[in-house]
């Protein structure tokens, strides 16, 4: 028995030592040109965003400035963009409008060469009848979570293809009353009206959403699930709304949506495609070999916003305690000044005081401000 049980743990130590970091080599796909940019049946401006490839472990954000970028239909209309900030290009706000039926394209002048896309026709919108949410309990490699999953209906249409970019808003509030700040040992002020301060943050759901009708013998999408937020994180802690941008797309323009949707959903698995491997629209005429990474598209767009109250779920994000001992400890280990102090309950009636970190009690430490947005209801 003990031979077989050594046996047994001796071919599971040559599987794990078998296991290492796979680090691709992809240095010929550094420092490439990628444009973010689209046209929609919407008023203008319209943005275009360039930047540059950078190594898959470097997060920073790389612009490329001083290109020439011109938008033209099909009816010899153009406008050059103007560079509002580094790599991000506008067009004027009372210039070219996308029309449902035209078709558009853009070229790029940069670093002495020219990058131009094919023609994009600009679908006419499909209206949106309605998005809910329901309560979802679900199972991942991560774990078990709670939450709710957001659903669209769409009008009748015929055969489009979509695309849907949720942009997200939700109320939050920080998790500890301020009641004293400490300047010195002996500079104390008293916070005579604590209060939660509450905030707002808005970001766009990192996700790709894309269906086609095509197939269907009814061609009205229901019942769709757009995207999943858990308890995991603040974002239903209190109220929460997301705008549903619907965009009917190009067949071109599903293609490419959809391989980077397979990517994203492959992403960990050893034999996941690159990124860098999703064609775009772009191609410099002179050179085909030039790769310029995204896609230009136009689209009709239809929105839609909802707002879901706190569900009565288990929230599970960590929250902040103000802690005693520390407080106490202050005088032997001076801390970086100002401290912020809350009271603290101990025992049954007890309170004492103890000290967090300024992120516990200002809400716009964890990325949101505390202006409500205009569309908000209470």
């Amino acid at each position: 028995m003990q031979i077989k049980i050594l046996s047994l743990l001796t071919i599971m130590s040559l599987f794990v030592a078998c296991i290492e970091e796979f680090n691709p080599k992809i240095d010929g796909y550094l420092d490439l040109l990628v444009i973010d940019g689209m046209i929609t049946n919407e008023p203008g401006p319209y943005i275009v965003r360039l930047s540059k490839t950078l190594a898959v472990d470097d997060l920073d954000y790389f612009p490329v400035t001083g290109a020439n970028i011109v938008i033209f239909d099909d009816f010899d209309t153009e406008e050059t963009l103007v560079e509002l900030e580094p790599g991000v290009y506008s067009t004027n706000p009372l210039g070219i409008r996308g029309e449902v039926g035209r078709k558009y394209r853009i070229t790029i002048d940069v670093d002495g060469k020219t990058y131009e896309s094919n023609f994009e026709e600009l679908e006419e919108p499909v209206g949106i009848d309605s998005i809910y949410a329901k309560v979802e309990y679900k199972e991942t490699v991560e774990g078990s979570f709670e939450g709710v999953q957001f659903y669209i209906d769409t009008e009748t249409t015929n055969t489009k293809q979509f695309l849907w970019v949720p942009i997200e808003t939700y109320e939050y509030k920080g998790d500890l009353e301020l009641n004293y700040v400490y300047w010195s040992f002996t500079a104390i002020d008293t916070i005579t009206n604590p209060s939660l301060k509450t905030c707002w943050r808005t970001e766009k759901v990192i996700e790709t959403l894309t269906f086609s009708t095509k197939g269907l013998t009814y061609p009205k999408i229901k019942n769709f699930p757009l995207h999943y937020v858990n308890t995991s994180t603040k974002k239903l802690s209190e109220r929460y709304s997301v705008l549903i941008n619907q965009y009917s797309i190009t067949e071109e323009a599903y293609k490419y949506w959809n391989e980077i949707k397979k990517q994203s959903a492959e992403s960990g698995s050893l034999y996941t495609t690159q990124p860098f491997q999703v064609k775009g629209n772009l191609i410099n005429p002179n050179n085909p070999k030039d790769i310029i990474l995204g896609y230009f598209w136009a689209a009709g767009v239809s929105k839609k916003r909802v707002f879901v109250e706190k569900p009565p779920l288990n929230f599970t994000y960590s929250k902040c305690e103000g802690n005693v001992q520390a407080l106490i400890d202050l005088k032997g280990y001076p801390p970086p000044w100002p401290v912020y102090v809350t009271t603290v309950k101990v025992g049954i009636e007890g309170k004492s005081l103890g000290m967090a970190d300024v992120s516990c009690f200002d809400c716009k430490e964890n990325g949101g401000t505390e202006e409500k947005p205009e569309f908000w209801e209470d």
